[in-house]
């Protein structure tokens, strides 16, 4: 018994019947001329192309056919692509792609930023068809005495058509392995300048592959350079050239390719975001004035804890010292431009405050905690309102309406309406500062006055009559090409001064974009450490040993 049910289960299954053999072969070339058609199909090729790209919310796309080509057993449609999107909608429309039933093969790409921070995406894409008289492989002998009863030319077809679908079958197969899709490359590009001062603003990919964009500090660039050659990419060649504050970058050389179901992580950020004046020095051009403070002696040795020794610092930037040296707050106008070196020991903050007035040609109010700085004469203010989150900024001619926006962001119930454009440039130094007191002195420098209307806050301006109030909101995006003190390199270290409060030296150098940065024994740089602050040096430990940078005299 058990030899017999053995033997039924080895058995070979019963042929089909030759109906269901045709129709199950019909549906296979049914399929099998979706994903490969007999013949070329521009226009069914371009809609679905059109499809691809507007699933991934692109827009304007342009989609063009080349003339056909074939060759022996395969024939290909070339369709050029130009549309316009985000760079997340970019790497979805790829993805797509990839997992399109038509193996697509991706030939170039051309990504280029435009001025509206939407990029420019051009590319040339390959659609496969089977040429109609290519030929086909022998038909297979053995089927055709399955088929007992079939007339001969109805068995010609079936066998006919079986050939037809195994070379299609291969044909799919092969196309598969050797189709190129830039799905790696577009990871691997945002992966590499993410968190970094880069901006990109052209990529290309092909045989090779071409970037070129903006890095601020040549530490950064460096670094990018690194991580351009040990990622996915074979970098042939990486070059740089000073632009202003940046440095402008080319590399070029080779990507790998990936399959369409490989898991590759999607950019949070777009990399080719472009910035308003990205490589601008901030830095004032006025003649620097000399500030000097009596020299102390051993009868009057001074009475205050501060020692200033700054050389061509930027009027706004020795008030960002001062309130990091005592935490005083200050509200610097636009208007108080010009460079200033200073040489004050042992003195006090209002003795510092004194002396620089008189040296600049500026008045500083004297209500603390918070100073308004400015060259316009200041009348006394109104008591402070009270009240409200401690708040800290460091901002340099920072946009009033950004200001006031982040103000906003942190208490919603200051949000407010005000006048359209622009309403001036600030610079405020301020730690811990009741934000309703640092608010109203922003409102008074930008010459702005409150009115609550239906429970609204209104923000007008003295010649402002018959202005639409709009909401003050956040414009511009954060900055991407944003050094940090840890970004700069040694050979960018230049000292623009040195100060103490009694409790240690803290040593200041400007950034390439012209941000004043602070350094304190053990602060790193890119390829260097602060190792000591003197009152008329600094040491740095770099690559090649130790280097001292002096301060120098007054002239």
């Amino acid at each position: 018994m058990l030899c017999v049910l053995a033997g039924a289960l080895l058995a070979p299954p019963p042929p089909r019947p030759f109906s269901e053999e045709r129709h199950l072969l019909d549906r296979r070339l049914e399929t099998l001329r979706r994903i490969l058609p007999d013949g070329p199909q521009a226009s069914g090729d371009i809609l679905h192309l059109r499809d691809l790209a507007e699933a991934a919310s692109l827009s304007r796309v342009e989609v063009t056919a080349r003339p056909h080509v074939e060759s022996g057993r395969r024939g290909e449609v070339t369709l050029d692509l130009r549309a316009l999107g985000s760079y997340g909608e970019v790497e979805r429309f790829f993805g797509r792609v990839a997992l399109s039933p038509r193996p697509v093969d991706v030939e170039s790409l051309t990504l280029t930023a435009t001025t509206e921070s939407i990029i420019q995406l051009e590319a040339v894409l390959r659609f496969p068809f089977r040429p109609r008289d290519a030929p086909l492989p022998a038909p297979p002998e053995f089927a055709r005495g399955r088929f007992a009863g079939v007339p001969r030319p109805t068995l010609d077809a079936f066998l006919r058509d079986q050939s037809l679908a195994l070379a299609k079958s291969e044909a799919i197969a092969a196309l598969r392995r050797t189709r190129r899709n830039p799905r790696l490359f577009l990871a691997e590009l945002a992966a590499t300048v993410r968190d970094r001062p880069v901006v990109l603003g052209y990529a290309s990919l092909g045989e090779e592959f071409v970037v070129r964009g903006l890095a601020v500090g040549e530490g950064p660039v460096r670094a990018l350079e690194r991580r351009f050659e040990r990622g996915f990419f074979r970098v042939a060649e990486f070059l740089m050239a000073r632009q202003g504050a940046c440095y402008r970058f080319e590399t070029r050389g080779t990507s790998p390719v990936v399959g369409p179901e490989a898991e590759l992580p999607v950019s949070a950020d777009d990399p080719f975001e472009q910035e308003e004046s990205p490589c601008r020095i901030d830095r004032d051009t006025a003649r620097t004035v000399i500030v000097r403070g009596p020299t102390p002696t051993a009868k009057n040795p001074g009475r205050g804890p501060l020692t200033l020794r700054l050389r061509d610092v930027d009027l706004a930037d020795v008030f960002q010292v001062l309130s990091l040296l005592t935490a005083a707050g200050f509200v610097v106008d636009g208007d108080a431009t010009g460079r200033v070196s200073l040489e004050l020991t042992r003195v006090t903050l209002e003795e510092a405050l004194g002396a620089i007035a008189r040296g600049a040609g500026i008045e500083i109010a004297r209500q603390a905690p918070l100073r308004r700085v400015s060259r316009s004469r200041l009348e006394p203010r109104a008591g402070p309102s009270a009240g409200g989150v401690p708040a800290s900024f460091a901002l340099k001619r920072t946009e009033v309406r950004e200001l006031l926006a982040v103000m906003a962001d942190l208490d919603p119930a200051l949000a407010a309406l005000g006048p359209p454009g622009p309403l001036g440039r600030l610079s405020v130094w301020a730690k811990d500062a009741p934000l309703l007191e640092l608010r109203a002195a922003v409102l008074e420098a930008a010459g702005l006055t409150e009115r609550m209307e239906d429970d609204h806050r209104i923000l007008e301006r003295p010649t402002g009559a018959g202005e639409a109030p709009a909401p003050v909101a956040r414009v511009a995006p954060e900055r991407r090409l944003a050094l940090r003190p840890e970004d700069l390199a040694v050979a960018e270290f230049e000292p623009a001064g040195v100060a103490s409060n009694d409790t240690g030296w803290v040593a200041f150098a400007y950034s390439p974009t012209g941000r004043l940065f602070a350094y304190r024994p053990g602060d790193r740089l890119a390829d260097g450490v602060v190792r000591t602050i003197e009152s008329t040096d600094v040491m740095l430990d770099t690559e090649d040993g130790p280097a001292r940078t002096g301060i120098p005299p007054l002239p």
